[in-house]
């Protein structure tokens, strides 16, 4: 007689009945309309693909986590972390059919063997927007409009737009010598918020060998001001001298300047020199939203610019993707 199986659920994944599949499909539906609305295009890759294309892209935290195994042809292959390291793959393979400026959305399921916790699933899906082949600063005002949007056709009314810009962060950094642990100082910053000044202190500390001085200067960097306005300000003055960071500021003023000329207020839209976000390969605006009513879920539509992901396959059509 056969051992009786016991129906189960790997931890980290998850089944949906019909109540919440309904309220799921009508969210990518409408998350559909919004990206449509601004003319991007839908895409689709397949869940794996070559370990070596994904291996190093994202951060040693997504390495670590990524599927990976032989299949029966005894290739080494990796299941998709995220949806923005196949767009690379993608666009280098198919770049001369597409054309550039590109646009395209892909909404589908991603997979991370993290430790599974409440809110953070092994088994999950993101919904991607992204403009691949152009360095105008419009393509960042429009990923803001389009976060906007969207929150807006989802039912919230009370969110706030985080921006910053990793040049900021970056010239700050090796202004204060500190450019050469940027990696580590900025997953330290990107906690500020979780675990407070004390612990990102100490990280930064331990990991990077920072003097006191050069601490008290990253913690100057990161103080709250009241307003956009303010925060502009005291950015110029601590940034001042570092062409790299001055960029930075510049881009930063532009996208909020442009996105409250549309009627965008700062209860909607902050500058937060707070987030970092961890993935590596963000290298100018980057974006974090939060529901207000709903602190504790965190971010729920993150992202920012790329520029280099994609010089690893050499492709000089377009060598600098922007991901949002």
């Amino acid at each position: 007689m056969s051992e009786i199986i016991k129906p189960r659920t790997l931890s980290g994944f998850r089944d949906f009945l019909p109540d919440a599949m309904i309220m799921r499909e009508w969210l990518i539906d409408t998350t559909k309309q919004v990206y449509r609305s601004y003319g991007y295009a839908p895409i689709d890759t397949p869940a794996l693909e070559y370990f070596e294309i994904l291996a190093g892209k994202g951060s040693e935290e997504t390495d670590r986590q990524m599927y990976q195994f032989r299949d029966q042809g005894d290739r080494h292959v990796g299941m998709r972390f995220d949806l923005t390291v196949p767009l690379a793959r993608y666009c280098a393979q198919h770049i001369n059919e597409l054309g550039t400026p590109f646009k395209r959305y892909h909404i589908a399921t991603v997979w991370r063997g993290e430790k599974a916790q409440t809110g953070r699933y092994r088994e999950f899906m993101q919904c991607d927007f992204d403009t691949i082949g152009t360095t105008s600063i419009q393509s960042d005002i429009e990923t803001g409009l389009v976060i906007y949007d969207l929150m807006r056709a989802i039912g919230f009314d009370r969110f706030k737009i985080r921006v910053n810009n990793r040049k900021v962060l970056n010239g700050f950094l090796d202004k204060h010598g500190l450019a050469s642990a940027s990696v580590a100082v900025l997953r330290a910053i990107d906690k500020f918020e979780k675990v407070g000044k004390e612990s990102v202190a100490a990280e930064i500390q331990k990991n990077c060998g920072a003097t006191e001085s050069q601490i008290e200067q990253v913690f100057a960097l990161v103080e709250k001001q009241p307003d956009n306005l303010s925060t502009l300000e005291r950015l110029k003055s601590l940034i001042s001298g570092n062409e790299l960071g001055e960029q930075g500021v510049a881009e930063l003023e532009h996208l909020i300047l442009a996105m409250e000329a549309v009627g965008i207020r700062e209860q909607s839209l902050a500058i937060d020199v707070s987030i970092a976000r961890g993935l590596d390969y963000y290298t100018g605006t980057i974006f974090e939203t939060n529901l207000l009513d709903l602190p504790s879920i965190g971010s729920v539509c993150s992202g920012g610019r790329y520029d280099n992901l994609v010089l690893p396959w050499d492709w000089t059509a377009c060598s600098r993707p922007w991901k949002h």
